[in-house]
């Protein structure tokens, strides 16, 4: 487990990982937070051995996780995230899983824990757990999309495996690092299985601001995985972002594929979304957030499209045109270039 300025919830996820019995140790990788976290397990593991604290100065969430993986001693590694809490019996489960399967990378669930009472702000929240559920009814209609599409923060595998493929990549940015994962798992020969029975629960709190952060990150992860994996994963299509949307917010994600238009319409969407919570106007928060999110998305993968552009040029010399470094236009051989 690595984990970052969580010294509040560090009780709430560790105790139930430790009150398993099949939980031979438990590794928490403190990385670079001086919040009291380091201190706090130090003198937790003084009341149960099996807790072993590791600090280390920044590394990056996959960066600890490697860490993590490299001082453990068993022989499965059981991956979690600081904000996800086990259900009972979750570490068993997966130990069990692997008994008879030494390639497996396995997927619990984690279902988002939703708000007793929905609250200003609460949309970001929700729509994560929507999509995050639609996600797990994916995994169970073609299991074949486990590794491509890995949700991480409860999952597990041989440590030989985790070694051999390193949690550390060429992938740098802070979102889907955990899809890279999967795939070059999946290069790797490793399958992968969901399993619904090995509940945890994810303890998901975003702030409007952070939620649209993470969804710029994501923009720009999905840009980076589409360039890495192009022998697995298509160009990204110009309507990557505006599909499944009724005709009108279709027209206005393609449109804010113009940077002044991405801005104009993210500033009134945000007022929209703020004034909709305010007055507990559920249905139409939710509206904006959804449009807020589709429009960074887009604008963090554009951003990432281009910055590669601008990197393959000074490389090079001259701009280089790999099939991966743009959005490929549906329907056409050719693609369109970044919005400059």
């Amino acid at each position: 487990m690595p984990t970052y300025n969580r010294r509040k919830l560090l009780p709430t996820v560790v105790d139930p990982v430790l009150a398993d019995d099949a939980a031979r140790e438990v590794v928490v990788v403190v990385d670079g937070s001086r919040d009291g976290s380091y201190e706090w397990l130090v003198e937790r593991a003084q009341g149960d051995p099996r807790l072993r604290p590791i600090f280390i100065e920044n590394s990056g969430k996959e960066g600890a996780r490697q860490v993590g993986i490299e001082a453990a001693r068993g022989d499965v590694v059981l991956l979690l995230d600081d904000d996800v809490l086990a259900g009972p019996g979750l570490v068993a489960g997966h130990a069990r899983a692997h008994e008879g399967d030494r390639d497996l990378v396995l997927l619990g669930y984690m279902p988002v824990r939703a708000p007793a009472q929905r609250r200003p702000g609460d949309a970001s929240t929700l729509l994560y757990g929507v999509e995050y559920e639609g996600r797990c009814r994916e995994y169970e209609r073609d299991p074949s999309l486990v590794l491509t599409t890995v949700w991480g923060g409860n999952v597990s595998l041989r440590r030989e495996h985790a070694l051999r493929v390193g949690l550390v990549s060429a992938f740098d940015q802070g979102y889907h690092q955990d899809r890279d994962f999967g795939l070059r798992c999946m290069k790797a020969g490793l399958h992968g299985r969901f399993d619904r029975s090995l509940r945890a629960e994810h303890l998901h709190e975003r702030s409007l601001a952070a939620f649209l952060r993470d969804a710029r990150r994501q923009g720009a992860g999905r840009a980076q995985l589409h360039a890495l994996h192009p022998d697995v994963l298509p160009a990204l299509a110009e309507n990557e972002f505006a599909r499944g949307l009724p005709a009108p917010a279709r027209a206005l994600i393609l449109g804010c594929r113009r940077p002044r238009l991405a801005a104009w319409s993210a500033r009134a969407l945000r007022v929209a979304a703020l004034t909709a919570g305010r007055w507990r106007l559920w249905s139409a928060e939710t509206v904006a957030v959804k449009l807020l999110r589709r429009i960074e998305q887009q604008r963090g993968a554009l951003v990432g499209l281009h910055s590669r552009g601008a990197a393959d040029r000074g490389a090079g010399g001259r701009e280089s045109k790999p099939r991966d470094s743009r959005l490929a236009s549906p329907g056409r051989g050719d693609a369109l270039r970044t919005p400059r």
